[in-house]
């Protein structure tokens, strides 16, 4: 990694907005907001499958389909509809308490913050616009470019073609180990935030740039 990156790019859902608000819409339909966790996963799963099948569709599709399999192995009778109303609850997650403070400090170093998320352009543009986050953002990127999810290559060398930077000149900052392999694959260098909720699941080494939270990223970047 250079001592100084020219652009940070954000994962957006668990990394800078908490998904656990997403739990009484869980719990008002499935009973329990337990399974929040394990609908995330099947998400994002399918993603991959989608990118292997070469069938993209909205982000926000394949929650919906997650949420009616759990609903389905938990013997909750749940229509589509009543699906897409709980994973729309996504595009109004709040930032996490450290996320505003630790963008404006990055924003001020001068440094060029950016959001790239497996979402739709709709949904990033009302996550972005709800949260707050927008007022930091030089661009809020989408998959829907090369319709392909990450971590496929495609997508972090679309963000580097659209910021017009080398690829060692970006950071991919995420609390997804998935995420920062796929940038690294193709020469951009990883921050991990750990929060609590999350843990580094891969043999492949951690970023050297790891924190608790994007303050301590912050911390580390801010020299």
């Amino acid at each position: 990694m250079r001592v100084r990156p020219e652009v940070l790019v954000f994962d957006v859902n668990e990394t800078l907005l908490d998904l656990s608000a997403l739990r009484p819409r869980f719990e008002a339909a499935l009973g329990t907001a337990e399974p929040l966790g394990e609908w995330f996963a099947r998400m994002l799963h399918g993603s991959l499958v989608a990118n292997h099948l070469g069938k993209y569709r909205p982000f926000g599709e394949i929650g919906a389909e997650a949420l009616l399999a759990l609903a389905r192995k938990r013997g909750v009778t749940l229509d589509h509809a009543q699906a897409v109303e709980v994973v729309g609850g996504m595009r109004s997650l709040p930032p996490h308490p450290d996320v505003l403070p630790a963008m404006a400090r990055l924003r001020e170093a001068g440094f060029r913050l950016v959001t790239l998320t497996n979402g739709s352009y709709e949904a990033v543009a009302a996550q972005v616009a709800s949260s707050g986050i927008d007022g930091y953002l030089e661009l809020a990127l989408s998959v829907d470019e090369v319709r392909r999810f990450k971590p496929a290559p495609e997508v972090y060398l679309m963000a580097a073609t659209k910021l017009d930077v080398d690829l060692d000149a970006m950071v991919m900052v995420a609390s997804h180990d998935w995420d920062i392999l796929g940038a690294r694959s193709v020469g951009i260098p990883g921050a991990f935030i750990a929060r609590s909720s999350v843990v580094w699941g891969s043999s492949e080494p951690l970023p050297d740039l790891t924190g608790p939270d994007l303050g301590a990223i912050a911390d580390a970047l801010i020299v």
